[in-house]
């Protein structure tokens, strides 16, 4: 049976993440990437309507939630690789490994993760593979043997077509991830997850995270309003913003 694979990156929960006086408090849940899970639900989507096989990667951090909850929303079956130390070579060459055994129709990933942002990982994987691939993609079809997709470019919207297999990073737009029931939750602990731990040593190491903060000046400027104008405007002269 042909597949379709998902990559989702497991990463802390940002909306949770505390700034404290010495850097940034870590110490929180995992959580699935945001736009991963729509890289999942379009590899469920994929399975349902071509009668493809869904399987997951995810590298790095192998919270067993997380992949639980990747497989409670449809995925058949989930390769999870362990990485201490990771940076995007060593995990794109460690994916690209286990890609080229499973020999996928097609491979779906986020834009981009939000722990780094970079937005880079996808486009370096498929030259890893010599894949074809297609970014900001919205919306997703198969025709026989290559895959339809519409871009996001902000301005206009491209429609592009290639052939298979491919690669292709979605935008959040693409569709709204599934919230598994109790049934499919379940069912995921019924499914394989095959661990893979990588002893592969990243050429770039983070040495520090630092958080970005600005110190206000909280100066209140009281009076009537033409009177509070004027000192406004007096205030930003004297600080040589005007």
């Amino acid at each position: 049976m042909s597949s379709v694979i998902a990559l989702f990156k497991i990463v802390p929960d940002d909306t949770l993440i505390r700034i404290t006086q010495t850097g940034l408090d870590l110490n929180v849940p995992y959580k699935i990437s945001t736009y991963d899970k729509n890289a999942i639900e379009e590899a469920v989507r994929m399975k349902e309507k071509y009668s493809l096989k869904a399987m997951g990667i995810t590298a790095g951090v192998t919270d067993r939630k997380s992949i639980r909850e990747a497989l409670a929303m449809g995925l058949d079956e989930v390769v999870a690789i362990e990485m201490r130390e990771m940076d995007i070579q060593t995990t794109a060459e460690n994916i690209a490994e286990q890609v080229k055994g499973l020999s996928p129709k097609l491979i779906i990933g986020g834009e981009t993760t939000t722990d780094s942002s970079g937005g880079v990982f996808i486009p370096y994987l498929a030259s890893l593979l010599n894949y074809p691939i297609i970014t900001y993609v919205k919306s997703l079809t198969l025709i026989e043997d290559k895959v339809r997709a519409e871009r996001n470019l902000t301005s206009f919207t491209q429609t592009v077509e290639s052939e298979l297999p491919a690669i292709v990073s979605v935008v959040g737009e693409i569709n709204t991830p599934r919230i598994p029931g109790v049934k499919q939750i379940l069912e995921s602990q019924k499914k394989p997850v095959k661990t893979i731990n990588s002893t592969a040593i990243p050429k770039v190491k983070i040495t520090a995270i630092t958080p970005y903060t600005i110190q206000r000046k909280k100066v209140v400027i009281e009076g009537k309003m033409d009177e509070a104008v004027d000192k406004l405007l007096q205030y930003l002269k004297g600080e040589g913003v005007l």
